[in-house]
């Protein structure tokens, strides 16, 4: 039997009673940091605020976001996908599906992407909310469906790897990942390009397929077992590997963040590192959320630490986004927090949501977009300099 862990963090932030009664028998070296107080060196204004018509999973379930052109997508647990304008909220069309969902949104040109809880991959027609077809799979799906126009790619629970085709959802190939008997619940996302699709796995490995026929291009172990407990020995990658140029930044739990090159998966440079979100890079900065809730920056080109904040401890922080000169991440208690990029210092702090963020945010062309748990979508953006 499969035995599923999930962070005591995370646990506690989504059982439906107050925070204050959650924590109140928690020795004091695990409960949440306590936030402390500072001085604002920056404001962020909220653009706009529109209703998904549904709240996110209370289970662990991290929905991400969609975008394609002016369009942005979100997917809730009960089914329901919405299409918003992203500059000014407008809701284009919104969707009730018969289905579950567990993972979403993937969005290549005109078609979105979802899976469901039962191990069904559902498509639609981004442009109208029709939907294209289903494809039942072997395992719930953890991580949105990708696609590059021909292929669809998608990772279930199972440590299987698929390969569709985009217009009917045929499955042209599979890959099967041996899996460990302890695990953490939850996949990284899959990233296709053209020529490649490249997936981590629960076993600490990085590897690149060809999209078409699912030939093994190359792997790479970046984590492996160790330690005594069930706990130290988990080398999932869990974090959607990370593609700029031709560079593949990844990192795993109680393992390393690793920069690999995307053409035969050699390593450029190794930390020692532990998360199982998604990164972000600017410019020549990459930025972690590990698994202890330290926010890491780190010079790309060469791996070199540079800083890291240890104010957010046990709070269950969201993978990092950059928005301008500054690093968000959102606390399980809904606060979104801004740090500068420079040097980690807190420059802004809000709650957005309180009941949380569980869905990954988004920043594309300078707008900070962030799906609460309560089913609101917001779009934020910093002030004209």
């Amino acid at each position: 039997m499969l035995v599923f862990l999930k962070r005591t963090a995370l646990l506690l932030s989504i059982i439906s009673i107050s925070a204050c009664s959650i924590f109140d028998n928690t020795p004091d070296h695990l409960k949440p940091m306590e936030l402390e107080s500072f001085k604002r060196s920056v404001k962020l204004k909220r653009i706009w605020s529109s209703s998904t018509g549904g709240a996110q999973d209370v289970r662990y379930v991290r929905m991400s976001l969609g975008v394609e052109g002016e369009r942005i997508l979100s997917a809730s647990a009960d089914g329901r996908i919405t299409a918003f304008n992203r500059y000014n909220g407008k809701r284009l069309w919104r969707i009730d599906l018969d289905q579950t969902l567990s993972a979403g949104v993937g969005v290549n040109a005109d078609t979105v992407l979802v899976g469901s809880y039962s191990g069904e991959v559902i498509a639609i027609n981004g442009e109208s909310g029709a939907e294209l077809w289903r494809t039942p799979l072997s395992s719930e799906i953890l991580a949105a469906p990708q696609s590059n126009g021909k292929y669809v790619v998608v990772q279930t629970q199972d440590s299987k790897l698929y390969g569709l085709d985009a217009l009917t959802g045929e499955v042209l190939w599979k890959y099967e990942n041996a899996m460990p008997k302890l695990t953490l619940r939850g996949t990284a996302t899959p990233v296709i390009t053209e020529h490649a699709v490249y997936a981590g796995f629960a076993n600490g490995k990085l590897m690149a397929f060809h999209p078409r026929n699912g030939l093994l291009l190359w792997e790479r172990r970046i984590a492996t077992s160790k330690g005594r407990t069930d706990l130290d020995k988990l080398a999932d990658i869990d974090g959607t590997p990370l593609l700029m140029d031709s560079i593949l930044y990844v990192a795993s739990m109680n393992g390393r963040i690793a920069a690999v090159g995307r053409a035969d998966g050699r390593p450029l440079w190794v930390q020692e590192a532990s998360s199982h979100q998604p990164l972000s890079k600017a410019d020549n900065l990459l930025f972690l959320s590990s698994s202890e809730d330290e926010i890491i920056a780190y010079q790309a080109s060469s791996g070199l630490e540079l800083w890291r904040n240890e104010q957010l401890l046990r709070r269950n922080i969201t993978g990092p986004q950059v928005l301008g000169g500054y690093v968000a991440v959102v606390d399980f208690e809904g606060y979104l927090h801004l740090l500068r990029k420079t040097d980690g210092e807190f420059a802004y702090r809000k709650k957005v949501d309180g009941n949380g963020v569980n869905a990954a945010m988004l920043s594309i062309d300078g707008l900070l977009y962030i799906l609460g748990n309560s089913g609101k979508l917001m779009a934020y953006r910093l002030p004209a300099e």
